[in-house]
Parts: structure tokens; C-alpha cells; sequence
């Protein structure tokens, strides 16, 4: 093999390799893999406080998109917060570990006159809550939105495949450079 057929083949290679493993660089950063779970359109907002401290629970459903279905979620507001904040999910409870609590009744606008000592206003375009209590405004809390974390075990049990898909193209490619006769000098 002379010079310039080596040069040629060695900038062809790396031109093959600079794709960077095409399958496998689409699979980790333009695969649409990754779902959240989200407040459901009609997120049916229930809180339920404990008569004896001030542990809210607070029970909406929620949209998967992964499974494109809608369930039923409940949590710990306070103990909550933190993760929420941070897009994570929230410390969930069971759905039923709000029976026996007493209900926080929730609107979606507060323009009566006679209003509960505790309520709750809902708005919908922020899908946050804000709490009143004797007069005492907290909030807004955001209803939770977070990655349902499935994607990047998905991704790591694809990238063989992927790995096996970019070598292949770049065997064939040498294979097609060596099958042409180029290699011959």
C-alpha cells in the first residue's frame, strides 16, 4: 500500500469513527426516552389535614406519559417540597392515608363572601395551590412534575445494540474499501 492510499484510508476511517458511533450518540441524546409524570388535565385536587399537627396530605391525579394513563397520587406536602422544587417525585403515600383526616376544601377562586377558616385555592395555569388559613396566606405549592426515570436504564440496555449498529457501519465501510480493491497498491 503506498502513502497515498494509506492517507486516504486513514481519513476515511476517521471520518467513519468522527460520526462517533452514530447509533449510539442518537441514543443518548436525541432518543425521545425520556417521560414525565405530570399533574392530569382534570387533576381532581383533594388536601386532608391531620387534626392534631399540621401534616397536610395532598391527593391529585396524575398523567404518566409513558403509559399515557392517569392514576391516582397522594403525598406529604411539607416533607415534600424540597424534591418537588427540585423536579423530583415527592415523598408519596398510599391513596387511602388520608381517611380519618379532615378535607381542606379547594376552589378555583376565592370571590365569596363567606369563606372556611382553611381553604385552598387552585389555579390552573400554574397548577400550584396556595393554602389559607385564618386570614394567613402560604404558597404556592406546585403540584410535582418529574422524570419518571426509566429512560437511562433503557438507554444502557440499548447501547449494545446501538454499539453493535455503528460497528457494522464502519466494518461494512471497511469492507467496501477493501472489496473495491483500493487496498491493493
Amino acid at each position: 500500500m503506498n502513502i497515498k492510499t494509506a492517507v486516504r484510508l486513514l481519513l476515511s476511517l476517521s471520518l467513519a469513527l468522527a460520526g462517533g458511533g452514530c447509533a449510539t450518540h442518537a441514543l443518548w441524546t436525541a432518543a425521545q426516552l425520556d417521560n414525565s409524570n405530570l399533574p392530569a388535565r382534570n387533576v381532581n385536587l383533594r388536601l386532608f389535614a391531620a387534626p392534631s399537627d399540621s401534616a397536610l396530605v395532598v391527593v391529585y391525579d396524575e398523567y404518566s406519559e409513558r403509559h399515557d394513563s392517569t392514576g391516582t397520587r397522594a403525598y406529604l406536602l411539607e416533607e415534600s417540597q424540597s424534591r418537588i422544587k427540585l423536579s423530583r417525585p415527592p415523598i408519596f403515600v398510599k391513596t387511602n392515608s388520608f381517611a380519618g383526616l379532615n378535607a381542606i376544601p379547594v376552589f378555583f377562586s376565592t370571590n365569596a363572601a363567606a369563606v372556611p377558616p382553611v381553604f385552598a385555592v387552585y389555579s390552573t395555569n400554574s397548577q400550584s395551590f396556595t393554602l389559607s388559613s385564618n386570614g394567613k396566606v402560604t404558597g404556592p405549592y406546585a403540584l410535582p412534575v418529574y422524570d419518571d426515570g426509566k429512560a437511562n436504564a433503557e438507554r444502557i440496555v440499548l447501547t449494545p445494540l446501538a454499539a453493535m449498529a455503528d460497528l457494522t457501519i464502519v466494518g461494512g465501510f471497511l469492507g467496501y474499501y477493501y472489496l473495491s480493491g483500493r487496498h491493493v497498491p
